[in-house]
């Protein structure tokens, strides 16, 4: 990243970090009708014990099959959608987010990077897909415009976007939100789920900010971090449920409600909305055993269906049917019927009439070949026998694959091919030698063992690749599994050298997905020849900036780089850049303050001004071809 150049948005960022770095807002979500559950105890959300429990997901692909069977919009795992992710091309940028899954080499989906953050911040994944359904509804909703759902995405846990501010751009994409992100100047800022984890596991917790009076909200200084056992004074969005009332006092009864006040300041509708949630659909945690009174089958809870447990596998498994939870028949209705439960992870089954043999993974069970059996050193005189009509019963997913990141190929043919995430991904020539991998590492087995496993994308060359096609001069940048191709002028910019650039097959060039072209660094200043408007590049696309954004973010003009029209029209072109919502303007020459809400600014009275505690200091005088940037709403008056 270029860490020299300041922009309008590093300039917003420390603004509104200053105040606040890790408090959430609620965003435009609904109430729940009605009057509040009885069993809600707003000072303890969830146990400390759940809230730490990152393995609540054996893995990703627990989260999958939640997501999918919610039908979530985040279950999509098509090209187009994972790249709405923003997950960035910038090796070096994961890594210093202490990203796990960094050098992946391909788009992650969202149930990967919710996993993978989770399990680096060591919190319950769980927690990320409330939060995420909390504030954004990114779960159960459904969003028809597109760019609705982008903004949806990029605001997914609500973070960077407090009560008393409106969104910083530091943060917005899936991943940003997630994992957090660098600005122009090198520093390093922690996303929601490192947020909530270092406040959770803060010795004595670690509680919002409150003034002497143990207040969050008031406009008096605040004078200590809130921890376990203190009592607290927080506001809520007054209405439904129970009638909400302006204020509530809470007492933090343990770590984890302390990290989720600190995040999010408010019972209503906030706290009690991840409460509601998570107690809806993970209160019977994966394992549970639960029944309705008016019949004897037993489920076991997994990733929020319920699974039938035969007899045989509640023995196998040593699941105590004493500790049977019954349900009524409308509760029960709340976990989606799936296939019966298998014997253990790992197990090896096959049925009493003998033949196929299968080895249990993720709940489902996968032809398992000899020659996988001697690479995963499986000994065949474990096998379980079970009623052929039991086994025909279970889940049956795709074939069993040797060990991950093992090299194998069919006897006949000269394919080499790398086991990743359960298929297999073919290796070209130049992969092979990039990634220095050897042939006597390579497993051969026979074609029809072979042929028969899942198949993946090739594995692409090592992420930061510089590559050509023969006879073509067109330079593409690889990562995650895509191409993108580079402009000269920022072939220059970035200081690249054509003696790292390789030249490819066309076929190898072809496996790549195409991605747009590759921006300059997040924060370069760039503008066409013969044209006065200037851009600040952030999040790889340009944004417009005005003369006096310009100008209120202390640029220079002896920053600007200057190239060709058609060089500049190569990169995506988003938003412009204005001043954020929440901000308060007033129009050179007029007295009227105005808030902004949502890109339109809404007039205030005198009266709303005191009430809301605003301060004069913070009102930003605007030329008044500025302000027309922004529509006038409705007038505030109270």
């Amino acid at each position: 990243m270029n860490i020299s150049s300041k922009n309008a948005f590093s300039f917003l960022r420390k603004n509104f970090l200053r105040r606040v770095v890790a408090v959430s807002a609620i965003l435009a979500l609904p109430f729940f009708a009605g009057a509040a559950n009885t069993n809600f105890d707003p000072g303890m959300l969830i146990t400390d014990q759940a809230f730490g429990n990152s393995k609540a997901f054996t893995d990703a692909s627990g989260i999958q099959r939640f997501l999918e069977v919610r039908g979530s919009l985040l279950a999509n795992t098509s090209p187009e959608f994972l790249q709405k992710l923003k997950e960035p091309a910038d090796i070096s940028l994961k890594n210093r987010l202490e990203d796990p899954n960094a050098s992946l080499g391909r788009l992650r989906t969202a149930a990967e990077l919710i996993y993978d953050t989770a399990t680096l911040s060591q919190i319950n994944p769980q927690v990320v897909l409330v939060t995420l359904q909390k504030e954004q509804s990114l779960i159960d909703g459904t969003f028809s415009d597109p760019s609705v759902l982008q903004r949806r995405l990029d605001r997914a846990m609500g973070f960077g976007c407090p009560d008393n501010g409106g969104c910083g751009t530091l943060f917005l994409g899936f991943y940003f939100q997630l994992f957090g992100n660098v600005d122009n100047e090198g520093n390093r800022y922690l996303g929601a789920a490192r947020s909530l984890s270092k406040s959770f596991y803060t010795p004595g917790g670690r509680g919002p900010m409150v003034d002497a009076s143990g207040s969050t909200f008031s406009s008096a200084p605040k004078v200590r971090t809130s921890q376990v056992n203190d009592t607290i004074t927080v506001d809520n969005t007054q209405g439904p449920p129970a009638g909400a009332p302006a204020t509530t006092q809470v007492k933090l009864k343990n770590a984890a409600t302390a990290a989720l006040y600190r995040y999010t300041p408010h019972v209503y509708n906030g706290n009690y909305n991840f409460w509601r949630f998570f107690t809806q659909w993970f209160k019977f945690g994966n394992g549970a055993l639960i029944k309705t009174s008016d019949n004897e089958t037993v489920y076991y809870v997994d990733n929020g269906e319920r699974r039938p447990v035969s007899g045989t596998v509640l023995g196998q498994r040593k699941l105590d049917v004493t500790q049977v939870f019954t349900l009524s028949s409308e509760e029960m209705a709340e976990y989606p019927l799936a296939k019966p439960l298998p014997p253990t992870e790992g197990s090896i089954i096959s049925a009493a009439s003998g033949g196929t043999k299968y080895i249990v993974e993720n709940s489902q069970l996968r032809q398992l070949s000899d020659f996988t059996a001697k690479l995963r050193k499986l000994d065949y005189a474990n096998t379980i026998y079970l009623p052929d009509n039991e086994v025909q019963s279970y889940e049956v997913g795709a074939y069993a694959v040797p060990p991950e990141g093992m090299l194998v190929r069919a006897k006949s043919s000269p394919e080499i091919s790398i086991v990743q995430s359960g298929v297999l991904r073919p290796i070209s020539g130049f992969v092979f030698k990039q990634r220095k991998f050897k042939f006597a590492d390579v497993q051969v087995g026979q074609d029809s063992e072979i042929s028969v496993m899942p198949k993946g994308t090739p594995l692409p060359p090592l992420d930061g690749t510089l590559a050509k096609e023969a006879g073509s001069q067109l330079i593409y940048y690889v990562a995650l599994g895509q191409r993108y191709p580079i402009p000269y002028f920022v072939f220059k910019l970035r200081k690249f050298k054509f003696t790292d650039v390789v030249t490819l097959g066309n076929d190898e060039i072809e496996n790549l997905t195409l991605a747009q072209h590759l921006a300059p660094a997040d924060g370069t200043l760039l503008k066409a020849k013969g044209d006065g408007a200037v851009y600040v590049v952030e999040a790889s696309v340009l944004h417009w900036l005005s003369g006096f954004m310009f100008k209120y973010s202390g640029y220079k003009f002896a920053n600007v780089v200057e190239v060709q029209a058609a060089e500049l029209a190569l990169i995506p072109t988003n938003s412009p850049v204005l001043l954020p919502d929440d901000s308060l303007i007033k129009i050179t020459g007029d007295g009227t303050v105005y808030l902004l809400v949502e890109g339109s600014k809404q007039p205030l009275s005198y009266a709303a001004f005191t009430n809301r505690k605003f301060k004069f200091s913070d009102v930003i005088e605007v030329p008044a071809e500025e302000a027309a940037r922004y529509p006038t709403g409705s007038s505030i008056v109270q």
